[in-house]
């Protein structure tokens, strides 16, 4: 073998090498904001479910069966979440509602708590941005707006549904 194809060689191992190295410590940073945020948004997510059982808008607490990152198609460091909920109760037609009474609840809890969130001061860090039916379960869609990658995130669901603004 000659030099210069040693030489290559060991220019594309490096890079290779470079770039796995990269990519696993951004990925870990990455999954462990994730993380994190999930965590917070959990918080504020199972308040808000409790809140509208005690002001009766639900007929009983509701149950979280699952809660998740919503997958990096969107971006890397997206922190929206999705929860999986079983609501007695609640119909097709409430479901508008149950999202506005949400995001309510959710923004008098940052108010109250301090929540701090990359969108103007006083604005609510979480942001219910879909709610739908399939079967029973409820799913839920959660962005805690906390970093530019999430608020682009917000503003594409904006342009693909005018209808996502809350």
């Amino acid at each position: 073998m000659d030099r210069t194809t040693t030489i290559l060689i060991a220019i594309v191992v490096a890079v290779c090498l470079y770039l796995l190295i990269y990519h696993l410590i951004v990925r870990r940073n990455t999954n462990k904001a994730q993380s994190e945020a999930l965590e917070q948004t959990n918080v504020a997510v199972k308040v808000a479910l409790q809140r509208l059982a005690d002001e009766h808008f639900i007929v009983s607490p509701a149950t979280v069966l699952d809660a998740n990152v919503i997958p990096d198609g969107w971006g890397r460091g997206v922190m929206a979440f999705e929860y999986l909920l079983l609501i007695d109760q609640v119909t097709d037609d409430q479901l508008p509602i149950l999202r506005q009474r949400l995001n309510h609840i959710l923004a008098e809890f940052c108010q109250d708590h301090h929540v701090p969130s990359a969108v103007e001061p006083g604005d609510s860090a979480f942001l219910v941005t879909d709610v739908w039916r399939h079967t029973k379960r409820i799913h839920l869609g959660v962005a805690y707006l906390v970093n530019e990658a999430t608020i682009e995130y917000i503003q594409d669901l904006h342009r693909l549904d005018p209808q996502t603004k809350s």
